[in-house]
């Protein structure tokens, strides 16, 4: 069963909807995982016992925090919430599956510990005027040229250039998230961009002419209204990425090794360096960033796309990432600096980590690899 139906039939069971059908799968779920041959049996001895211990502590812990909240959830939810908490050792790294990342809601933070990001980012208008979209009342925000910006009740930015007429001049506006934020806008021709954490998206707030084009750092995912008359191209450190209307996600983060695009929907092109890729569905193009000979561009035919935009849907998830992949992740997402302590074994991490979740409860998934985090402040310090 995929990880998204399973989940669905979760919060049918928690919203009272579920068939009968499916609260016996879920019954079944759990049995499984409270059957003597689970997934731990790959262990052995002592080291099995002390891991379970720590497992089953560590999720009954959880668990009476969360029940002492005003949050209510029937038995079931809670055991099913501990059945999904699956960790898989093996030589090569290490597994994680947090489903249910719902069983930590409503708990206070420690002293120590950071909230997650959210809904932050600064507009910053065409005459260097500079809105804190947080702090903002919904409504009209300005009025440029022909072209309304609004915020939402929803909380996201609104252009309707419908005003525009045939005006021929253009201005550019920047919206740009903070380390810790994220933000979704509404371009002047329907098109959705969500913008992660430490991003920047310029863009017209009309688009005039016969190509629409924007220049983003960092990383958004767009969803691009289909305009056949008027291609689409997002600008990224020496690369261009073209399209009629699709969507798609593009991670452009200094401080990563490559500029991934991935392609969801629809077509794109991908333009480096006077080589151009065209991608299809569940495609993914890699441009290295560090130059050299592999500094062309890649093409990954069965790329993880759910991967790609786990972000957008709340979610830190890994395949086969090293600790400090994860850890850059974590560093914008709540905002931190990361200083390293001692040499941390090499290892790799897969799995699912809901961004919900405060920095010392994400951290908390990974002590079980024998890595020890402290938060002093907004710095994240790691040990072996």
């Amino acid at each position: 069963m995929k990880k998204q139906h399973f989940l669905k039939i979760l919060r049918k069971y928690n919203a009272g909807k579920a068939s009968e059908e499916e609260k016996s799968f879920l019954l079944a779920y759990y049995n499984l995982f409270e059957g003597e041959l689970d997934i731990t049996e790959m262990l052995t001895g002592e080291k099995r016992d002390l891991f379970k211990n720590q497992m089953k502590a560590n999720i009954y812990r959880k668990i009476i925090q969360q029940e002492q909240k005003p949050f209510k959830s029937n038995p079931l939810i809670r055991r099913l919430a501990a059945a999904a908490i699956i960790f898989v050792i093996c030589t090569t790294g290490i597994t994680l599956y947090i489903f249910r990342a719902e069983l930590f809601k409503g708990q206070t933070y420690t002293k120590n510990d950071i909230a997650p990001g959210g809904n932050k980012a600064i507009l910053t208008l065409a005459n260097g005027t500079q809105i804190i979209l947080t702090n903002a009342k919904n409504g009209l925000l300005a009025l440029q040229g022909g072209t309304k910006i609004s915020k939402t009740a929803s909380g996201q930015i609104f252009y309707d250039a419908s005003l525009q007429g045939k005006r021929s001049d253009t201005a550019y506006n920047t919206i740009t998230t903070p380390r810790g934020g994220q933000y979704l806008v509404v371009l002047p021709d329907s098109s959705k961009v969500y913008l992660n954490a430490a991003s920047t998206l310029r863009f017209p707030t009309a688009f005039i002419g016969n190509t629409r084009t924007v220049a983003l750092t960092g990383e958004a995912y767009f969803e691009v209204s289909h305009d056949k008359s008027k291609s689409f191209h997002v600008l990224t450190k020496g690369q261009n990425v073209e399209v009629l209307g699709t969507h798609f996600n593009i991670n452009a983060y200094d401080d990563e090794r490559s500029v991934n695009t991935t392609l969801l929907e629809g077509g794109v092109k991908v333009y480096f360096n006077g080589q151009v890729a065209r991608l299809i569905p569940g495609e993914q193009s890699q441009v290295s960033t560090t130059g050299g000979t592999g500094s062309g561009i890649k093409v990954i035919q069965n790329a993880n796309t759910d991967e790609a935009v786990a972000w957008k849907n709340g979610f830190f998830q890994f395949n086969n990432a090293d600790l400090q992949t994860i850890m850059r992740q974590y560093a914008r997402w709540y905002d931190v600096k990361v200083i390293y302590e001692g040499k941390t074994k090499e290892r790799s991490f897969s799995g699912e980590i809901h961004r919900n979740l405060t920095a010392a409860q994400a951290l908390d998934v990974l002590n079980y690899a024998d890595v020890h985090f402290n938060i002093h402040g907004r710095t994240i310090i790691v040990s072996p």
